[in-house]
């Protein structure tokens, strides 16, 4: 008999498990780039299982730049989108999305680089100066208005936008020949250059730029109205793996390593600049949004007229404290 009851109740626990298991909800979840530590929460969560916590069980999908992210989305090739403020612009011209979490107000990895013998010794010394950016209206393009705005540069004192492109290496080439004097990357870039004597990061850009709500987090419109519980547990699943990473550096760094492709040294350097910046709760700031407003009329990207950024974000998949 209690071999009986022992076989039964090792049946109903495997019985269950496959229905756990079953139940779990499988989400896209894409990436503005792989290199970028702000994203690097979904690996940690993924391969620690934090996640499946939740139900919730993620396939990280890798796209080239903001564009190609939210066409993924609207194609439905992603669910989720870790993307950034700007992308609110997509939103408005009809991207059947909505911004369901902020998880970094601040310029959370975008820094100013200069080469490594550069006369650039502060950010004063960037008076007049070329400084390279991805594309014209772009965040990096818009990081230089905002430095003449914070410095009060105008006509021949301000800083130049110069656009080079998108790619790292187009910003390493920039400085090496002198087309540039200093660009605006990620600040691994920085600590990459430094690492092999190419270059030094200069400033982080939060220093000079107010908050701003760049790093937000998307869900198809779709999935919030079809399957609300699978936004809430994915959220749910990515603040404790914030909370893992920052109680887990030993853990979080050789993983952030492998996935940007930098060496550990890079990424420890990342990680402890980097890691209390991120948000804890998801939370949107109102200054932060009104700085971004601001960013969409000051690159003429969207007409002032349209950007009512309270239709495009909601809190109710929030996780609540």
């Amino acid at each position: 008999m209690r071999k009986a009851l022992a076989f039964a109740f090792a049946s109903l626990l495997i019985g269950v498990g496959i229905q756990q298991a079953a139940a779990a909800d499988k989400l896209r979840v894409g990436k503005t780039t792989p290199q970028g530590f702000a994203f690097i929460p979904a690996d940690i969560g993924q391969q620690h299982g934090i996640f499946a916590k939740y139900g919730i069980e993620i396939e990280i999908v890798n796209f080239t730049g903001g564009a190609r992210l939210h066409q993924g989305m609207v194609a439905g090739a992603a669910d989720i989108a870790l993307g950034s403020g700007p992308d609110f612009a997509f939103l408005v011209k009809g991207a059947p999305e909505i911004g369901v979490a902020d998880f970094a107000d601040p310029p959370l990895d975008m820094a100013l680089t200069v080469p490594y013998d550069s006369p650039v010794k502060t950010i004063d010394d960037l008076k007049g100066k070329k400084i390279g950016v991805t594309s014209q209206g772009s965040t990096t393009y818009w990081l230089v208005y905002q430095l003449n705005r914070a410095k009060g540069w105008t006509g021949d004192d301000a800083a130049k936008p110069i656009v080079i492109g998108g790619s790292p290496t187009a910003g390493f080439a920039g400085l090496k020949t002198g087309d540039i004097d200093a660009d605006v990357g990620g600040t691994s870039t920085g600590y990459q250059l430094e690492e092999h004597g190419d270059g030094r990061l200069l400033i982080d850009c939060s220093e000079y730029v107010p908050p701003i709500a760049l790093y937000m987090i998307f869900a198809s419109t779709s999935l919030a109205k079809q399957n609300p519980e699978a936004v809430r547990g994915f959220l749910k699943g990515w603040y404790d793996s914030i909370a893992f990473m920052k109680s887990h550096k030993a853990e979080s760094v050789p993983i952030a390593a492998k996935v940007m492709g930098y060496t550990p040294r890079v990424a420890e350097r990342m990680y402890d600049t980097l890691m209390m910046k991120f948000s804890t709760d998801g939370k949107f700031n109102p200054q932060a949004f009104d700085t971004l407003r601001e960013s969409f009329v000051d690159m003429k990207t969207l007409d002032p007229a349209s950007v009512d950024m309270s239709k495009f974000y909601t809190t109710e998949f929030l996780p609540q404290t």
